[in-house]
């Protein structure tokens, strides 16, 4: 009976050891999708295997390496939204005001976009010195903002749960016709913001849309910032290759 019953303790820890081998194989590969917003990455994910803050330093990065003349954000119908779209991650972008575009994504990308950002960098702004000044600037300039977004009309609950700040400097090269006034070809920025991720798309039509203000002077009072609205083409890889 004592043989017996270590034979069946030690079946009982094989099995239970190889449970939880498989448990572990499965969390560590598996990216976690946001319970409160189905379809969205959660900020603690790390969709295709980058970190969501990652996502984010990358998006600035596609951004600041854009030249002006490119620039997809004074764009006002949608005709530059595939500049630069290089990896899983297809990124869009606000605008100043409001704006209707439309945009043929592939199936297989995820999308990517801020609803308000700010990034500071030492080349934009000289006069900063270290990280904590760079991070001081990039958090202080999106104070009192009031954000809204829709994906195919749900509305994004908790969106402060999707603002991300930079843990640390991530590194930006500016075009030869950069779009913000620099000192150098190189640089490394922090960034703030509130950036959502959304799940491959089915293929089809989809509508996005996000706002987002801010309190201007007293004498101002509030001030929109943008109102943005993506119509998008969701279509087979294959179809717009």
């Amino acid at each position: 009976m004592q043989l017996k019953s270590r034979r069946n303790y030690i079946n009982f820890i094989g099995l239970s050891t190889l449970l939880l081998f498989i448990f572990q194989v499965l969390t560590a590969t598996q990216v976690f999708a946001d319970d409160l917003n189905p379809g969205l990455y959660s900020p603690d994910s790390s969709p295709f295997g980058t970190k969501f803050s990652d996502w984010t330093a990358k998006w600035w990065q596609w951004y600041i390496g854009i030249p002006n003349a490119n620039q997809p954000f004074p764009d006002t119908t949608g005709a530059r939204c595939s500049v630069n779209q290089l990896g899983p991650v297809w990124n869009l972008i606000g605008a100043a005001g409001k704006v209707e575009r439309n945009c043929t994504i592939p199936s297989d990308k995820a999308i990517m976009f801020p609803i308000l950002t700010t990034e500071c960098s030492y080349s934009e702004s000289p006069t900063l010195k270290n990280e904590e000044e760079l991070r001081r600037c990039a958090v202080e300039d999106n104070q009192n903002a009031h954000l809204m977004a829709s994906i195919d009309n749900r509305e994004v609950k908790s969106i402060d749960t999707y603002r991300i700040t930079s843990a640390q400097p991530f590194n930006v090269t500016y075009s030869d016709d950069p779009v913000f006034p620099t000192n150098s070809k190189f640089s490394q920025s922090i960034a703030d913001g509130w950036y959502l991720l959304i799940e491959p798309l089915k293929p089809g039509m989809h509508e996005i849309k996000f706002t987002a203000s801010q309190l201007g002077q007293a004498t101002e009072g509030e001030s929109t910032v943008l109102d943005v609205t993506y119509h998008l083409n969701i279509t087979s890889p294959m179809k717009i290759k």
